[in-house]
């Protein structure tokens, strides 16, 4: 160095004339020696090193100072030179690593360019812009727009609402002009800063408005009403002091941007301050690779509807899991999605306010962005979380998140590959009839709407019937069974689709829907669900007797503690196995309260794994507990649900009115060595052996690759005509035929036989 300068933002302190302490805010640090200490009172930055030799000539050795000079650079505590600016900014800038000689070159050389929606006073930031040195143009959003490709300065954008559509327009120019910009909301009681915006490199307003805009759910509704279709939620409340808080904040982050060309806080992230709280939150923006603006649509558009098997070995295999990875680091690849305003998980939180070390249940909100005018539906989104489950919480964290981003990419958006066709105009071979979808009976599609008026049947809504004449959109999955194209209904396939406002022909639903690190860990996934609710529909509405799962022969001390667990609360926990005809182990847990208001409780579970079958169907049951663990003064419960259904179930059913939801004492309990065991752990052998146990059946397995480019996870939807869904569908075919192929029954019973209780969830 020429003038080396001791970096401003030091405090130094010399201890016994050899102890130099240097102190910062967070980083403190010792150079130990009589030189150094001698030299410190020199390092002014107006000195040259000749001039500090000189000047202690009398005291040390050349050497001995220049030794000292080197130890005080090497270890990164000089700086060059003394430029003009303050003290503080000077240490600022030092602290920040940034040379001040680039700080004043850059100030100088820019001019920022500040952008004002109406109504909005800039003065606080324009104010703060220009006490750090920075030159400002104050200019309107039409002039910004046309302005966009004179330059390459940075632009700060001051809205009340990032949905403010002049933000659209900017971001065309922008994007066309390659320019970056920094959006912030500085009113407002959590004011917002980012994310700074680079093309090519961030996502832009496009991929952030079309998250932002989901996870606003009455706000959609109520755009919906007024006919404008822009989900808008300006902020309004401020005070001076918030705002020149928020205005400090955003213009020392556009003076580091201006001098050093990036942000690393807000570079593709939003941060945000609850000014109640004093909260600060960081929200990733994650670019959509299919995004209208910044994208290629075709990624989504153009998709190929074929699925290509390949190998792809289940590595982690314990806990109840079978997948490729720990689940540890999914979540780690996952939790930048979680976000209230940006992300596909809208929140992550455990269901129990307490942990017990023995029952893990996690929610996750999902971002349901379903255009609709149904006000029970928007209550039932705002309400309606995902839930995970698993022996250790890092599992059950994962659970929830991966239901939470196999509902978001579910749902539909407009860009999914379509095509627009009757039925009576379809090749019936490629073409797949909601009747084979559904299995409703014609009693129950001739007294639908006297049954659809009662609120108690949400969950068993029965549609009006199909009409073959209607162009509707299809969506086009593959067949692993026939190894070809299939069409599917879109209203079934995707949530929210627009067809079903004006053909009533389906309601949409989760059955068969999964997520997973690979698209075969969806697969199997996705089937073995379809699998266990068309299992639990068998034993259900048939109230099959069925025998009891030996839960002593999975010798899992897991199991054993969840056991005692559930004794300590006065309740009895056993496992059914209701394993169909496809021979896929699959199974039924259910628990009673020892009292009598009894509130059973049910989960289910099935996997070719029948331990990890077993395991699952008993988490679930811990997924359900949070509902009935709590009791008031008198012993009562005090339900955490308000579902009609749900509570009636709770309060009403008795074990022994119910024989069916406990072990048959006349059929021997089943145990783990009675299900052949895996042959390896390649999950697509495990798709191939159960699409063989299928067709064998007389099932067709068709998939659906709803996997969509911004997330890091696949997602299917697996369908099997004629498969039972476990909700209330009690026309011809499985449901009756099933139990008296197996020998469960001897004759098939009739409708009015059939189970009078509902599944309930």
């Amino acid at each position: 160095m020429e003038r080396p300068r001791l970096k401003a933002h030091f405090i130094s302190e010399v201890v016994d004339g050899s102890k130099v302490f240097l102190l910062a805010e967070g980083k403190d640090f010792l150079v130990q020696g009589a030189a150094a200490a001698a030299v410190l009172p020199h390092l002014d930055g107006r000195k040259t090193v000749a001039e500090i030799v000189v000047a202690l000539s009398g005291q040390l050795a050349i050497t001995e100072t220049l030794t000292a000079l080197r130890r005080y650079e090497a270890a990164g505590h000089l700086a060059e030179g003394r430029p003009e600016m303050s003290d503080e900014a000077l240490a600022f800038w030092d602290a920040q690593g940034v040379d001040p000689h680039q700080v004043v070159a850059a100030t100088a050389a820019t001019e920022l360019t500040l952008v004002a929606g109406p109504g909005l006073d800039h003065r606080p930031v324009l104010g703060a812009l220009e006490s750090n040195g920075l030159r400002v143009r104050v200019v309107g959003f039409d002039e910004a727009i046309g302005s966009a490709d004179a330059g390459d300065g940075l632009t700060v954008v001051l809205v009340d609402d990032y949905l403010d559509p002049e933000l659209d327009r900017l971001n065309t120019a922008y994007l066309a002009a390659g320019r970056s910009w920094l959006p912030a909301k500085p009113a407002g009681v959590v004011p917002w800063v980012g994310p700074f915006l680079r093309p090519g490199e961030t996502g832009c307003w496009t991929c952030l408005a079309q998250r932002l805009g989901g996870n606003r759910q009455v706000e959609r509704y109520l755009s919906g009403k007024r006919g404008d279709h822009t989900p808008r939620h300006p902020s309004h409340a401020a005070l001076p002091a918030s705002s020149t808080l928020i205005a400090g904040l955003l213009a020392v982050e556009a003076a580091r941007i201006v001098v050093t060309g990036t942000s690393e806080s807000l570079t593709g992230v939003m941060r945000t301050m609850d000014l109640i709280t004093l909260e600060s939150a960081e929200h990733t923006l994650v670019r959509q690779p299919q995004c209208a603006s910044c994208g290629d649509p075709t990624l989504v558009s153009e998709r190929s509807p074929k699925v290509s098997l390949t190998a792809s070995p289940a590595r982690h295999t314990t806990d109840g899991g079978y997948r490729i990875q720990p689940p540890q680091l999914t979540y780690d690849r996952l939790k930048r999605h979680i976000s209230p305003y940006l992300g596909a998980i809208t929140k992550l939180g455990a269901h129990e306010e307490t942990g017990n070390g023995v029952t893990y249940s996690f929610t996750a909100g999902h971002n349901f962005a379903m255009v609709n005018d149904n006000m029970d539906l928007l209550r039932r989104n705002m309400r309606g979380q995902s839930g995970g489950k698993g022996r250790s919480e890092i599992q059950a964290k994962v659970s929830a998140m991966c239901e939470a981003i196999e509902r978001y990419s579910a749902v539909w958006r407009g860009g999914e590959p379509v095509t627009r066709a009757a039925y009576d105009d379809l090749d019936p071979d490629v073409a797949v009839h909601m009747d084979e979808l559904l299995g409703f009976s014609e009693a129950q599609v001739a007294g639908r709407e006297r049954w659809n008026a009662d609120p108690t049947h949400r969950l068993h809504l029965v549609p009006d019937p199909f009409r073959t004449d209607l162009p509707i959109d299809w969506s086009t999955g593959w067949s692993l069974t026939r190894e070809t194209e299939r069409m599917i209904p879109s209203g079934y396939a995707w949530y929210g689709h627009p067809d079903l406002s004006e053909h009533f022909y389906c309601v949409g639903d989760s059955n068969g829907g999964a997520s997973g690190n690979t698209l075969e860990e969806a697969i199997l996934q996705g089937f073995c669900e379809v699998v266990e609710r068309d299992s639990v529909a068998l034993w259900w509405y048939n109230r099959l007797r069925v025998p009891a799962f030996d839960l002593d022969s999975l010798e899992d001390p897991y199991v054993d503690t969840m056991r005692a667990f559930y004794a300590s609360m006065d309740r009895d926990v056993w496992v059914l196995d209701i394993t169909s005809d496809l021979g896929i182990p699959t199974f039924a847990a259910v628990s009673g309260r020892r009292h009598d208001v009894e509130d059973v409780m049910v989960g289910f579970g099935s996997h070719p794994d029948a331990r990890i079958a077993a395991i699952r169907a008993l988490t679930e049951v811990n997924q359900f507990l949070p509902y009935v663990d709590r009791r008031d003064a008198d012993g009562n419960t005090v339900y955490r649900s308000d579902d009609p259904e749900t509570l009636a179930w709770c309060k009403k059913v008795k074990l022994a009115d119910e024989p069916w939801l406990t072990p048959d004492p006349d059929q021997k309990p089943t145990t783990v060595g009675d299900f052949a065991p895996l042959a390896g752990h390649d999950l697509a052998d495990h798709i191939k052996d159960c699409v063989s146990r299928a067709e064998a059946a007389g099932i067709e397995v068709i998939v659906l690759d709803q996997t969509r480019p911004d997330l890091d996870l696949c997602v299917v939807k697996v369908i099997a005509p004629g498969m039972r869904h476990f909700w209330r569908r009690l026309g011809p075919g499985r449901l009756y035929e099933v139990p008296t192929r197996t020998g469960r029954l001897e004759q098939p019973r009739t409708e009015d036989e059939m189970n009078p209780w509902n599944v309930f969830f």
